[in-house]
């Protein structure tokens, strides 16, 4: 999947609807799309079209890149801004609470979601159920991830399960968020009863069904919490997980490290987003963005010389770090770097240390750090996957829901295995929601998950735990943030939407 196949997926996405008009968020039927469907290959290559939307998608940027670390990470207590930028910046904008309805990164989040929504509408419709089930299945995971998303990170949405035109599209009303976790459950029921468990060889990358029960334990969980609260959802999730967790176990990475290794990837995880480095436009543009360096700050000592960073000064945060440094836990040196020489050349004098040794805590867990592969030829061309999912979710979701089931004494065993292989010791103590939420946020830092996790618990806490981290790093008084408040649960939805739908009122605050 990361060769030869991930190359048609570009060629499919930008053939099956609109590349070129990122706001078109109800692709058209088409003429071309009339003839298409009309062997296994070409309903492959739709297929893969689908997924080719969580990559660059044609442009410079991935959706992990936009969404799951600037949209998601970079508005949690992960990571703070630490020097002002020299231009408006969209980055700085998620992460100051200064997000508006004409910020262009959102509306890219926005656009690509309802990309893989009508593509997998389309192949839904065009493709019969009963000889080509397999395709159906991940058309309709992909289809129930981009609603999870919609919906928790824009709040109610129209509900649209067919290829629809434009005028109908403009009638469509935000339907309650119930009723879009209904078809996100009913998709992913679908997909976890018609994949194989998980897919190897040429396939490896594709969705199985075990990826499908773990996202929709998470959907269950999320119903658990803010907003919906919902009593019977624990439930759920642990009914979704039990019959599982045996499968999840057979991919648990034995060590925190392997997890992040480009050569051994699609071992460990339940699904990813698929990268390849060769400037073909398969590359993953995230590294550019989790360190310091818009306008050519480099790191030699990792990156290959010639590639500027994009990012801006977002660094990890110094307490966390200091805190899983004091445990000696293991997921920090995958994951963080405290600093990073400017050059090559330099010694171990304490004069080297101050003339070349930049002080800083790195989110690194996504770089190959290799200044000599030249396989990789830009800053947005670099071959590590991005986990959307993978067993240490399945087993602190699993602990999660055995806890408030009041299962504590099962929900151990979990737990205990995820610090085990971080190096802590087991807990020793009845596990409590604290206790998952904290290693939630070691074990996942960068991924994307933090900002849900504090919105599910609730308004209060992810305002004060925000007010707090935006106050420790004086976000408000030197870097012109706003002060976390409720409008900051949702993310407005795009102006450009907005004028299609008259009818429509946007999120409070926006």
């Amino acid at each position: 999947m990361k060769t030869k196949e991930y190359i048609v997926t570009l060629i499919a996405a930008c053939s099956l609807s609109s590349c070129n008009d990122l706001i078109d968020i109800y692709p058209v039927e088409n003429n071309f799309a009339d003839t298409f469907y009309t062997s296994e290959f070409e309903i492959n290559q739709a297929a893969m079209g689908i997924y080719a939307r969580l990559g660059r998608n044609g442009g410079s940027l991935d959706f992990p890149t936009i969404y799951y670390f600037m949209a998601s990470e970079g508005r949690s207590d992960n990571l703070y801004y630490a020097a002002l930028a020299n231009a408006q910046r969209d980055q700085v904008d998620f992460r100051n609470y200064a997000v508006t309805d004409v910020t262009g990164t959102n509306e890219d989040i926005y656009a690509r979601l309802y990309q893989i929504i009508g593509d997998a509408n389309m192949l839904l419709q065009k493709v019969p159920d009963e000889q080509y089930t397999r395709y159906r299945a991940e058309a309709s995971f992909l289809r129930a991830l981009a609603y999870f998303e919609l919906v928790r990170a824009y709040g109610p949405q129209p509900v649209v399960d067919y290829p629809i035109l434009n005028e109908e599209a403009r009638g469509m009303l935000r339907q309650p968020i119930e009723e879009v976790y209904k078809l996100i459950i009913s998709d992913l029921e679908y997909a976890g009863n018609n994949l194989e468990a998980f897919y190897t060889g040429e396939e490896a990358g594709r969705v199985g069904s075990v990826a499908a029960k773990c996202l929709l334990a998470e959907v269950y969980v999320t119903m658990a919490g803010y907003p919906m609260n919902d009593p019977n959802a624990y439930q759920k999730a642990e009914i979704t997980l039990e019959p599982i967790m045996d499968e999840v176990k057979k991919r648990f990475a034995p060590d925190y490290s392997y997890i992040f290794d480009v050569n051994k990837e699609n071992q460990y995880d339940l699904f990813s987003v698929q990268f390849a480095s060769g400037n073909q436009g398969l590359g993953s543009s995230l590294a550019g963005y989790t360190t310091e360096g818009s306008g050519g700050v480099m790191i030699p000592e990792w990156f290959y010389s010639g590639y500027h960073l994009q990012g801006q000064d977002f660094r990890v945060d110094t307490l966390l770090v200091k805190d899983m440094k004091t445990k000696n836990d293991k997921r920090l040196e995958t994951s963080v770097a405290e600093g990073y020489w400017d050059t090559t050349e330099h010694g171990f004098t304490p004069e080297d240390y101050a003339a070349h040794y930049k002080e800083r805590c790195m989110m690194i867990k996504f770089l190959v750090k290799d200044n000599t592969n030249k396989t990789i030829k830009a800053w947005n061309d670099y071959p590590l996957n991005f986990p959307i999912l993978r067993p240490a979710d399945a087993y602190l979701l699993y602990a999660e829901a055995l806890i408030n089931n009041g299962k504590t004494e099962l929900a151990t065993e979990w737990i205990d295995a995820i610090r085990a292989r971080a190096g802590l010791a087991s807990l020793g103590h009845t596990p409590t929601m604290d206790d998952v939420m904290y290693e939630r946020r070691c074990e996942f830092i960068g991924e994307g998950k933090r900002y849900f996790d504090l919105v599910r618990m609730g308004k209060g806490t992810f305002i004060s735990t925000m007010k707090k981290f935006s106050d420790h790093y004086e976000h408000v008084s030197k870097m012109g943030a706003n002060n976390p408040s409720e409008k900051d649960l949702l993310l407005p939805i795009p102006l450009t939407v907005m004028n299609i739908h008259a009818s429509w009122t946007n999120n409070p605050g926006y």
